[in-house]
């Protein structure tokens, strides 16, 4: 019976130590502490690269959605990616993602390395058995070492995928043609750029040479002729120079200086006011005498003719500077022909095609208008009107952003006051009254918009519909630095691990300004410039290290973007000439970060 005892006594302490209910003699507690269940450490590995590796208890797991990494704007530190985890039916946030064992996770960071950065790590666990932790937060510092320079395995499958820009589609296009093809072509594509901002600002000067010459039908065909003429002789001349010279011999971009804008402003003003009846300009007398007798012709036919012509050439080269896509295309294919023959015939039949419209202007423009009476004289002021904003768009090549919007609101409520002089003095009409009214509103918008911060003429109070400041502040391009030669650029290539991007611009290219606004502000774009580093380089000076560079690189004038990889290589099927298109820069920067990735995993 003893020993039948002795044996029961056995059991039921065997069974007890199995079954540990609390004894105070127990080595661990039923659930570990949180760093002990997910153990975390930060360290790099031969390549640079940053990991964040979590070591996981058994009967324990980490949340997909619980991780995250908090840092200061000026690091941004970032998980590179997050793997997809494990899908679990979880009593606390329903069916999740989840990791078990080991999570280790690449970091990334904006700054140029080497760099010692300090961030918090934030994650939340739980037990199987249904414990679960409050989520943590866990400082870390640690240093982003210079990266190892990656293999470049994928990057010619990746440039493969690249669509060419429509620059090489038109260089290409052209280099396939005959030589009464090639004209068709140039011509087909000057007919398009007429619709571009490069040749609609040339409309009020036709406009009031066909008004101010009272003009109609075969007369104003001549002479907005003769401006188109000088319109295709100047692109001719262009075309000659670079057939000749090569891409470098950019006279539009020389002429982008402070003083030649000044003097151009100034002679659209002078003709604004001669449409306002201040003055009527002609040549000195001795002058006109003498040229009268050397042609024998009348005024009309000599000074104002060769005006005219002078008008065409001039807003050729200092109206329109920026370099569409088409026309980049077509240069580049001229440049590398070395024949300023074909350049001057090429861009000949260009500038016809572009100055269609401005014939139509100038044929039907007068038959459109009254012959006499008040509404002719309406119209000539607002002839002078459109040539005053013509000498303004000039100057604001030059002027502070912050005093554009005030000068348009000025010129504006100019335009108002114009017509409720009429309206109140001479002839009330209900159009008289409504472009009164919509120029008072204009005004008021453009100088309110001024007054507070707003850059856009188009929409002037845009900053102030979309939010406070901080919200705009996001939406800034991240350029991180602007510069303006090729040695800055070299440094900045050398200090930098990430790929490299730059965009090349000018305060006076009203295309870059678009692209800034419309492209590289979009939502789809504005992530991926920060994963890049992103340089403007501005040529608004025209210097001698700024025209170093444009040869360096084979470029002719803004804007233009060119992407480098991580071994400070030119990718030159991502090259972008002319105003690119959204999709043309989104597919290009995606595929350089694609590439990126894939060299440092």
């Amino acid at each position: 019976m003893r020993i039948i005892a002795t044996f029961i006594l056995f059991i039921f302490s065997s069974y007890a130590a199995a079954f540990n209910f609390g004894s105070p003699f127990q080595s661990e507690p039923e659930f570990l502490p949180v760093d002990q269940a997910f153990s975390l450490s930060v360290n790099s590995d031969d390549t640079g690269q940053v990991w964040a590796t979590w070591q996981i208890a058994d009967g324990y797991y980490l949340y997909r959605h619980q991780l995250s990494v908090d840092s200061d704007s000026a690091s941004n530190i970032r998980f590179k990616s997050i793997p997809k985890g494990e899908i679990k039916q979880d009593p606390y946030f329903g069916e999740v993602e989840v990791y078990h064992q080991q999570l280790k996770l690449p970091l990334e960071i904006d700054n140029p390395r080497p760099y010692q950065a300090s961030f918090i790590l934030k994650y939340q666990g739980c037990a199987e058995r249904g414990l679960c932790y409050p989520p943590q937060s866990v400082p870390m510092s640690t240093e982003f070492p210079k990266l190892a320079a990656p293999v470049q395995e994928n990057q010619t499958t990746t440039t493969q995928n690249i669509a060419p820009s429509e620059a090489e589609k038109v260089s290409s296009l052209i280099s396939h043609s005959s030589f009464g093809q090639m004209l068709v072509v140039m011509f087909s594509l000057g007919l398009m750029l007429s619709l571009t901002p490069c040749v609609l600002p040339m409309v009020p000067i036709v406009s009031a040479i066909v008004v101010g010459g009272k003009a109609n039908g075969r007369k104003g065909f001549a002479l907005s002729s003769v401006y188109v003429s000088g319109m295709a002789v100047t692109y001719a001349a262009l075309g000659a120079l670079a057939g000749w010279f090569g891409a470098q011999m950019n006279l539009q971009a020389a002429l982008q200086n402070p003083v030649v804008l000044l003097i151009s402003a100034t002679i659209f003003a002078a003709l604004a006011l001669a449409m306002f009846g201040v003055f009527e300009l002609r040549l000195p007398t001795a002058i006109q005498t003498r040229v009268d007798q050397l042609t024998n012709r009348s005024q009309a036919s000599t000074s104002r003719l060769l005006g005219i012509f002078i008008a065409g050439v001039l807003a050729t080269l200092i109206v329109s500077p920026c370099v569409s896509a088409p026309l980049a295309g077509v240069i580049l294919y001229i440049s590398s022909t070395s024949d300023p023959v074909y350049g001057a015939t090429a861009l000949f039949s260009m500038g016809i095609g572009m100055g269609i419209p401005l014939l139509l202007v100038g044929t039907f423009g007068g038959k459109v208008l009254p012959k006499n009476g008040p509404w002719l004289d309406d119209i000539r002021k607002v002839m002078g009107f459109a040539l005053l904003g013509l000498a303004a768009w000039l100057a604001n090549r030059w002027l502070p952003e912050s005093t554009h919007l005030i000068i348009w609101g000025g010129l504006s409520l100019s335009v108002a006051a114009y017509f409720l002089h009429r309206v109140f003095t001479q002839h009330s009409h209900p159009i008289r009254w409504f472009i009164a009214l919509i120029t008072i509103m204009a005004g008021f918008m453009e100088i309110l918009g001024g007054a507070t911060g707003g850059q856009s003429p188009l929409f002037p109070l845009k900053h102030l519909v979309l939010g406070s400041p901080s919200n705009n502040t996001s939406k800034t391009v991240p350029y991180y630095k602007t510069i303006g030669s090729l040695a800055e650029l070299e440094q900045i290539q050398q200090q930098s691990t990430l790929p490299v991007v730059i965009d090349l611009y000018a305060d006076w290219c009203i295309s870059c300004k678009v692209t800034e606004e419309e492209i590289f502000k979009h939502p789809d774009i504005l992530p991926m410039l920060r994963q890049v580093t992103f340089v403007k380089v501005d040529i608004t000076d025209n210097s001698d290290e700024n025209q170093a560079l444009l040869k360096h690189f084979n470029l002719f004038g803004p804007p233009a973007m060119l992407y480098f990889d991580s071994k400070n290589q030119l990718i030159d099927k991502f090259s972008l000439i002319g105003e690119p298109s959204k999709e043309e820069v989104e597919i290009r920067l995606q595929a350089l970060i694609t590439n990126k990735q894939d060299q440092q995993s």
